[in-house]
């Protein structure tokens, strides 16, 4: 090759892509390490930890079985609630496989080894900080399709910047595979919206469009719905063909999508299984977890009246409209594809994606206030309940636009524009920055420490029923089934025993740092109650028999006040797992 092709070939040609991607490569590599040194910290949230013992049941045979026993669940489920493998009836199934199918490529040490850390939680971050990548990489290819180079490079590396995004990768939840399935289902959009300006487009876009709105379902409930907007934008933008898209669009839907459905509604007679209720989670007769831990939440479902659901509604829009909505994105960008409403474009294809999106997070908002339940109190931002924070970084396309439309307004030189763009990025990119600089550190009076409760789950037997405040770390890191807590520790507690034997009940800081008066006001056989009296008891008696009236009489010494372990017999010898 002559020496000015090839010069040619590496700065301007095929070479100088080739060498930006690689860049792209390493800098993400680079930035992902340091956040994992600086900032990551264990899995904090019992629905990541629920979705993981999943796929590790998924990828050692166990089949779709979980070992996070709700006891709303076991009244669906009825006969098949005595199972000692438990169908799960509460999440959805894609984001599990997809993760068991990592366990079974990457070999996974289940053995905990240090108390704030484990090892197989970092796999699962870095798979999504993988994921991360793929996400970033279809939204540059979306922006480079509607607009240009400019806005796909500022839109992606705002995107890549974005801390919440950070926060999604590393926390467990299945945000950012959904944000990838939304991103390549929205990519089939375009290539429609963008064929139909020229010829007639091909049905097998609308088709993959349909079945990837059905895997985003089943990767996250709410995203179901998205197949509104999808027919919706189907039926408005095409000429004599739509009836057949959009049949296509809702036939591919419904063939990925029915098939679990129609699985629940064999199992529990709904279509979602304890999901199915979340729309009354949160209304006044249902307050926090309440549907979930009890053992026969229909008379109490048969309470809620339609005006509590408005309330709800307006309750949860409002607080969504004042904190979410103007940071829905994680950064001040969202706030330009709003103004960027206003703007009127040229491309039929952008105007048509643009109020598409605006319709999506319309309906999502909705959807986001009335299925809000008490995990979004556990954790206000970083949770499945989040629905926006799946469709923000769209809005990034239009936010980057509009500041490129402002920036050749002010006709300032190559340069300068430069300058406002790198500060732009900067400023946008700081609580990233800020991350790295403050780093993270682990809470020291977390009830999650997977050494701790690996030791305290291998007291038990393999096929023996825990009960406890956190069952979903005790099912991750013990490997245990482990029942949720009744709403007493009485009637409900004895009945769930009936059905299944409980062997230990174990207590810990979710329920010694909570509102002890007001449960004990609320109901004397509250456990805030039984904590009380226990603690009182044994800080008189030492280790040994705990009060009378509790069908569980041995306690180990070493976890109060902290924590609290009653067990049905002595389990422990000489060293005792809860000393540290």
């Amino acid at each position: 090759m002559p020496l000015q092709d090839l010069i040619h070939h590496w700065d301007v040609g095929a070479g100088s892509r080739f060498i930006r991607r690689v860049a792209a490569v390493l800098g993400f590599i680079a930035i992902a390490g340091l956040y994992n040194m600086l900032a990551y910290q264990g899995f904090t949230s019992e629905e990541a930890m629920d979705s993981a013992q999943l796929a590790r049941n998924i990828s050692v045979g166990r089949g779709f079985t979980t070992k996070t026993i709700r006891p709303a669940a076991t009244h669906l489920l009825g006969d098949k609630a005595s199972s000692a493998a438990m169908p799960d009836i509460t999440n959805p199934p894609a984001y599990p496989y997809v993760l068991a199918g990592l366990m079974k490529v990457v070999p996974m040490q289940f053995n905990a080894k240090q108390y704030w850390s484990y090892s197989p939680e970092r796999v699962i971050a870095i798979f999504n900080q993988a994921l991360f990548f793929v996400a970033i990489v279809l939204l540059f290819r979306l922006a480079r399709r509607l607009f240009d180079d400019r806005v796909a490079w500022l839109s992606a590396l705002l995107f890549g910047g974005t801390s919440l995004y950070w926060r999604f990768s590393v926390s467990g939840l299945s945000t950012i595979f959904v944000i990838v399935v939304l991103l390549a289902m929205v990519g089939c959009l375009v290539r429609i919206a963008a064929e139909t300006e020229n010829e007639p487009v091909s049905a097998k876009w609308s088709a993959l469009a349909g079945a990837l709105v059905g895997v985003g379902g089943l990767g996250r409930y709410a995203i179901g719905w998205m197949i509104v907007p999808v027919v919706i934008f189907l039926a408005t933008g095409l000429r004599g063909t739509r009836g057949k898209h959009c049949a296509m669009a809702t036939l591919c839907f419904l063939v990925v999508f029915g098939p679990w459905v129609g699985r629940n509604f064999v199992l529990t007679s709904t279509p979602f299984g304890t999901a199915s209720y979340d729309l009354f989670q949160g209304t006044q007769p249902l307050m926090e977890d309440t549907l979930e831990r009890s053992l026969n939440p229909t008379p109490e479902i048969r309470r809620v009246e339609t005006m509590d659901v408005f309330d709800k509604l307006l309750e949860n829009g409002g607080e969504i409209l004042r904190t979410d909505l103007p940071k829905f994105g994680g950064n001040w960008l969202s706030a330009f594809f709003l103004v960027g409403l206003l703007i009127s474009f040229q491309s039929p294809a952008r105007s048509r994606i643009r109020w598409f999106l605006a319709g999506s997070i319309v309906l999502l908002f909705i959807v986001q206030a009335l299925g809000k339940t008490h995990l979004s109190q556990d954790s206000p931002e970083i949770n499945s309940e989040n629905i926006l924070a799946i469709l923000a970084p769209l809005t990034f396309l239009y936010g980057a636009a509009l500041f490129y439309t402002l920036v050749d307004q002010l006709n300032v030189s190559m340069e300068t524009s430069g300058a406002i763009t790198g500060f732009f990025l900067m400023l946008l990119s700081a609580p990233l920055l800020v991350s790295f600089l403050i780093g993270t550190t682990p809470e020291l009076n977390s009830p999650y420490s997977p050494l701790h409760i690996q030791k305290v789950a291998q007291l038990m037997g393999k096929d023996e029923l825990i009960m406890s405040d956190i069952p979903a770390a005790v099912a991750w890191y013990g490997d245990r089934a482990c029942s949720w807590l009744t709403l007493d520790d009485s009637r409900d507690f004895l009945k769930i025993n009936v059905l299944r034997p409980i062997h230990a009940v174990f207590l810990t800081q979710r329920t010694s740092n909570g509102r002890l008066l007001s449960q004990m006001s609320q109901s004397p056989n509250s456990w805030g109650q039984l904590y009380l009296r226990c603690e009182a008891h044994l800080e008189v008696e030492g280790h040994g028999e705990v009060p009378s009236g509790f069908p569980l009489k041995q306690a180990p010494k070493g976890f109060l006040p902290d924590q609290l372990l009653l067990s049905d017999r002595a389990r422990w010898g000489v060293a005792q797992p809860g000393e540290k």
